[in-house]
C-alpha cells in the first residue's frame, strides 16, 4: 500500500510539471504537404534516431502550429520538415543533402550536417512553451 501511495504521489508530481508545447513553423505560403516534427529530450540520436514523440499539422498561409501536449520538466529540440510527397520521411538527393524544406528548434543550422542537439536545445518549465522554426 505504501509503494501505491509513493508513485501515485510521484505521478502527481510529475502531472503538475507538465507543460504543453507548441512548435510555430513557417514556410513558403505556396508550399503544400504536411508539417512532421519530431520531439527529442537528449542528444544521443537527435535528429536521425528515434525521437521520444512524433506530431504533424497541416499547413495553412505559409503557417503550421505542432503541438506536443503533457511534457516533463527538460531540454528537448525538435526537428521539422514539410512532408510533400506524403511519404512520412524527409527526401534527399544522390548527395543526401534534403530535397524537402526542413529546419530545427531554435532555427538551428550548421555549416556540415544537422546541428548538434545543444544548438537547437530549449528548456520546458511548468508554463506552456512556444518555439518557432522557419523550414528552408
Amino acid at each position: 500500500m505504501k509503494n501505491l501511495i509513493l508513485g501515485l504521489a510521484a505521478m502527481a508530481a510529475l502531472a503538475a510539471h507538465a507543460a504543453d508545447l507548441s512548435i510555430e513553423v513557417s514556410l513558403p505560403a505556396n508550399k503544400q504537404g504536411a508539417v512532421l516534427a519530431a520531439l527529442f529530450d537528449k542528444s544521443e540520436g537527435f535528429p536521425r534516431g528515434k525521437p521520444l514523440q512524433v506530431s504533424s499539422a497541416q499547413p495553412s498561409d505559409g503557417k503550421a502550429v505542432v503541438q506536443f501536449a503533457g511534457l516533463p520538466e527538460g531540454d528537448y529540440a525538435v526537428s521539422v520538415f514539410l512532408d510533400e510527397n506524403a511519404n512520412m520521411k524527409l527526401d534527399a538527393n544522390l548527395f543526401g543533402l534534403p530535397t524537402e524544406l526542413y529546419g530545427f528548434s531554435r532555427n538551428a543550422r550548421s555549416p556540415v550536417g544537422p546541428p548538434l542537439f545543444a544548438d537547437a536545445a530549449f528548456r520546458v518549465g511548468a508554463e506552456p512553451v512556444m518555439q518557432p522554426v522557419e523550414l528552408k
